[in-house]
């Protein structure tokens, strides 16, 4: 399935029909910026979800389309959302909000999640605390809990863990394994972090290392 373009004029879009907008103050900022970064004319901005579920902090970064994207036209720009991304930020909107410290985006997001309200996440957000970061921390890795939907426990992996050549052992043979003997209720792990993005990560080919989860 490749990239996915929403026509915001249109009425039958397979998309969405309440996608994530700019205001246009925001949308001028973002084209500000691109100037002064000095940007291609035809370039985009990512917006993606990042940090745990009581909370969804965003991310923002110029960047190039990539299979499954969702593309949000804009004023003056395209919105690249990846796939999970635009099912947490859906009906969104961004705006600029000046400050003495220079202002940034904020993002009024319908979709907050109330984490008092799933104690299914509250126990696996627990055991990530107590049983699978202390561990992957011990070489400058750390695993965030986004959401757990139908016995699926979504997580991003950072630091040292992104970009790992060992992240799929770490998840089937370390993470998953303990949380599907500990926690019945999840069926799986599923990992949507950019590794591709990953600065430092702990293993990489021809790198030597361990780890322990």
């Amino acid at each position: 399935m490749g990239q996915q373009e929403v026509n915001l004029a249109a009425e039958d879009t397979a998309v969405d029909t309440n996608p994530i907008t700019f205001t246009t103050g925001a949308a001028m900022k973002v084209l500000e910026f691109a100037e002064a970064t000095e940007q291609p004319n035809d370039t985009s901005l990512r917006v993606y979800v990042q940090g745990g579920r009581t909370s969804y902090e965003c991310g923002f970064r110029f960047d190039e389309p990539r299979e499954n994207d969702v593309i949000l036209p804009q004023e003056g720009f395209d919105l690249l959302v990846d796939g999970f991304s635009f099912h947490l930020l859906r009906g969104a909107s961004v705006d600029f909000v000046d400050s003495v410290s220079g202002g940034g985006f904020s993002v009024d997001n319908p979709n907050e999640p109330d984490p008092s309200s799933d104690p299914l996440f509250a126990r696996v957000q627990q055991f990530i605390n107590e049983k699978v970061n202390p561990g992957v921390q011990t070489h400058g890795g750390h695993v965030t809990l986004l959401e757990v939907k139908e016995g699926i426990a979504y997580v991003e992996l950072g630091g040292g863990c992104q970009g790992c050549g060992m992240v799929d052992v770490t998840l089937k043979h370390g993470i998953e394994r303990m949380l599907k003997e500990q926690i019945p209720e999840i069926e799986s792990v599923y990992d949507t972090t950019d590794h591709a993005s990953g600065q430092n990560p702990y293993f990489t080919q021809g790198k030597g290392g361990s780890f322990n989860v």
